[in-house]
C-alpha cells in the first residue's frame, strides 16, 4: 500500500468517529438505541459477506 491511501483511511477513520460521536450525542435514548442495533446488523453483514464468521 502507498502512503496516501494509508494516510486516507486514517484520516477517514478519524472523521467518522467523530462524526458519529457528535452524532450520538444529539440522539435521544430510543434514537440511540436503534442506531446502535443498526449499525451492529450492519457490522455482521459485513463481516459475514468478507468471510469472517
Amino acid at each position: 500500500m502507498n502512503g496516501r491511501f494509508l494516510s486516507g483511511i486514517i484520516t477517514g477513520s478519524i472523521i467518522g468517529a467523530t462524526a458519529g460521536m457528535v452524532a450520538v450525542s444529539r440522539m435521544s435514548p430510543r434514537q440511540r438505541k436503534k442506531a446502535m442495533k443498526a449499525s451492529k446488523k450492519m457490522m455482521y453483514n459485513v463481516l459475514d459477506n468478507i468471510g469472517i464468521f
